[in-house]
């Protein structure tokens, strides 16, 4: 079993960097935007600007507005890239991921209760004893301020072009979905600020939704995706990190997971796909939809 887990995981590493690029010379990436490439050779990164960008393993990482230079080298050879970091997302949209992921520190995964007094999403929402995915993601979006479409007009509202940051003040999953659909919002393409709509197979399209932090491009339609999620875990804030395949013929097998020696960064979870659990059940999640929040 040990040796077939390890032949599966060896053969979807091969898929997912099959399209990757072979390593430029010169690169533009929008902060928060990883990519990975093909490597010419194994070696270590260096770079002269660590607050701007940096190198590991295969990927290259932006952090902010700049220029760096990064060096790949080992004890025969060396290449040398030129990074520049542009800040392409929105600034409302900045804040909102800075957000989530400050409360996720704040919370530290300590369970929170379903009532006002107790849960500051659900007092931001305004009702009690609901699943506060949907009021977590809206908390950090309205607090960043991103214009939100007025509760109960989900089924009415209409395309939403231009690109500016928008949503919606609904903190029900299959709302949300609706909404982003009329307002034509839906995509397969992950951007950092989006919302994530996860659906169980065999049981809801629509369980769950969490913000998108950071994407990483492996190429062929496959993508890293790091979100945050509210309610999750038994009632908490947590992070997690999978692999999403875009272009998968079977929607409800588009997630995937890491192996381990990929876990690198701490207090993420990247233990696989997750289930919901109900009349003794277990079904799994899949990514359902991806909400633009901004284009």
């Amino acid at each position: 079993m040990k040796r077939t887990l390890c032949l599966v995981l060896a053969l979807w590493l091969a898929f997912s960097c099959a399209g990757a690029e072979k390593l430029p010379e010169y690169v533009q990436m929008a902060a928060g935007e990883s990519l990975s490439f093909e490597l010419p050779f194994t070696g270590s990164w260096d770079t002269d600007a660590p607050d701007v960008a940096y190198g590991e393993g295969d990927t290259i990482h932006a952090l902010s507005e700049g220029y760096a230079m990064l060096y790949l080298m080992n004890a025969e050879e060396e290449t040398l890239v030129e990074v520049e970091v542009t800040d392409a997302l929105p600034a409302e949209i900045r804040a909102a991921i800075d957000i989530a992921l400050k409360e996720w520190e704040e919370v530290g995964e300590k369970r929170l209760d379903k009532t006002k007094r107790g849960n500051k999403y659900i007092k931001w929402w305004g009702y009690e004893n609901i699943g506060w995915c949907g009021a977590f993601v809206g908390y950090c979006l309205d607090t960043a301020g991103v214009p939100l479409e007025p509760t109960d007009t989900w089924r009415k509202v209409k395309p939403h072009e231009g690109g500016i940051p928008y949503s919606l003040r609904e903190a029900g999953v299959p709302k949300l979905r609706t909404g982003f659909t009329n307002m034509e919002r839906i995509t397969d393409v992950p951007r950092p600020g989006y919302l994530i709509i996860f659906g169980a197979k065999g049981w809801y399209a629509d369980v769950h939704v969490g913000m998108i932090t950071d994407v990483v491009d492996r190429g062929n339609g496959v993508y890293q995706i790091f979100t945050v999620e509210g309610n999750i875990g038994g009632s908490t804030v947590k992070r997690f990190s999978f692999l999403y395949d875009s272009k998968a013929e079977n929607r409800e097998k588009n997630m995937s997971y890491l192996p381990e020696e990929e876990w690198t960064v701490e207090g993420v979870h990247y233990d696989g796909p997750r289930q919901s659990k109900s009349d003794g059940k277990k079904y799994n999640w899949y990514v359902t939809a991806l909400c633009a929040t901004w284009e």
